[in-house]
């Protein structure tokens, strides 16, 4: 970007292959926006623990599977919820999965910062324009896609366990068993207009609220834009943005860990190298502060700038500090 937009673009159209020239004006233009002061509609929220670990990037072989995750002495867990079935009995959901539920949780999380009760807006067509997706119908589309991922979201519960020490010196297992919503009246009908209900509002476990208001990290929401179709993409960016700010020295990540932060269930690493090695150059143009480089046992991370400054922005004050589960690094809180 030291030599403009526009000289890059023009360097871009340059490319012959049309799948990777429109890949490297996507990255130009993300990295343009990247660059840009933010405020606060430009913001996105996560809690730290998910920040640290994710949800499974595909559809779980059974609905019936405990998803877990960890990082260090932090671990994930996910149970799947259950509801009544057709045929009467009860039937689990499974767990949320996929890039429609990260960015259904972003989206919650994002306003629930701001309230506990969260709007989703005046039609189903609108709240799904809004996580930057399109309105399509039919069983492949995104409105059966949003509707399973927010069931799957409103059933399940999230554990949230780690180690902490206490002011005597000794460690201290704390578990937290949350849901993320209280409650979430979902619509009928496959498309809008079709007999469909809307529930315009979504309110949170008072739990759960509470935490993330304690444990959010801040994120740029034309960034999450830009990696919505890639899981991974979306994994490695919140990871990196909860933990490049918070090194005092070079830490090597490697292959064997990040698997178990954000890695798949088939434990394959040379698989999720390449992968990663595939995503990184998207990843770092959304946050082009970030000092990571690929090597041959991982990604060795370097001390880095948030990728959103530690300022008042829009009425928010993003502080550091407070004890938070494996020292989050931010506390998000209304300007009194």
């Amino acid at each position: 970007m030291l030599f403009g937009a526009d000289e890059l673009r023009r360097a871009a159209a340059a490319i012959a292959d049309p799948n990777e020239r429109r890949r490297e004006l996507d990255r130009i233009e993300a990295a343009s926006a990247a660059l840009s002061e933010p405020a606060e509609d430009d913001l996105a929220f996560s809690h730290s623990g998910l920040c640290q670990t994710c949800l499974p990037h595909a559809r779980p072989a059974t609905n019936d599977l405990i998803w877990q995750r960890n990082s260090g002495r932090f671990h994930l867990m996910v149970s799947p919820g259950v509801v009544r079935g057709p045929d009467g009995r009860a039937t689990r959901v499974g767990v949320p999965y996929g890039t429609r539920a990260r960015l259904i949780m972003i989206f919650l999380q994002t306003e629930g910062v701001r309230s506990r009760i969260v709007s989703l807006g005046p039609s189903m067509s609108a709240w799904i324009r809004s996580l930057g997706l399109p309105v399509t119908g039919g069983p492949r589309g995104t409105i059966q896609a949003i509707r399973e991922q927010s069931l799957r979201i409103a059933r399940c519960e999230f554990t949230l366990q780690w180690t902490a020490r206490t002011a005597a010196g000794v460690d201290e297992t704390i578990i937290r068993d949350q849901r993320l919503v209280s409650g979430l009246s979902l619509w009928h009908g496959q498309e809008e207009g079709d007999g469909a209900r809307w529930q315009a509002t979504v309110e949170l476990t008072r739990e759960f609220h509470d935490h993330l208001r304690d444990h959010a990290v801040p994120l740029m929401r034309d960034a999450i834009a830009h990696l919505k179709d890639n899981s991974l993409g979306l994994d490695l960016y919140t990871l990196l943005a909860y933990r490049l700010q918070r090194l005092e020295q070079p830490l090597l990540l490697r292959w064997q860990a990040l698997a178990a932060q954000v890695g798949s269930d088939t434990g394959r690493t040379s698989h999720l190298a390449q992968r990663v090695k595939a995503v990184l150059p998207d990843v770092l143009a959304v946050y082009p502060d970030a000092k990571v480089e690929v090597v041959r046992h991982g990604l060795r991370l370097l001390p880095s700038k948030p990728p959103v400054p530690r300022t008042l922005v829009g009425g928010f004050r993003v502080v550091e500090g407070g004890a938070v589960p494996a020292a989050s690094p931010y506390r998000i809180g209304r300007m009194k």
